[in-house]
């Protein structure tokens, strides 16, 4: 088998903010091509915290910025209790 000759894409400056919508919005603030990623848990808890760990564990991602919305979620149509627990909730999910 022939690996692939396409580069990796290294994504460094994670932003993560509350959208319009109240869903959390995943973009990057570099200079690359990316498509910001949703997660709306709101209504698709568990599918989102399905997603956003997995995203995480596959990309190696450790760290992101986030905006100050995440400071005062309540604010933005996410309950501040459930946004911890949400983030409590993808620390501990385990990847398969």
């Amino acid at each position: 088998m022939v690996p692939s000759l396409k580069k990796k894409v290294v994504m460094k400056n994670l932003f993560l903010t509350i959208n319009e919508n109240s869903a959390l919005e995943l973009s990057v603030l570099d200079n690359i091509p990316f498509e910001k990623i949703v997660f709306d848990i709101n209504s698709d808890y568990d599918g989102s915290v399905k997603s956003f760990a997995t995203f995480l564990n596959n990309n190696n991602i450790t760290k992101f910025i986030s905006s100050s919305s995440l400071d005062f979620p309540d604010e933005y149509g996410i309950d501040d209790d459930m946004l911890i627990e949400f983030f409590d909730s993808v620390k501990t999910y385990e990847v398969n």
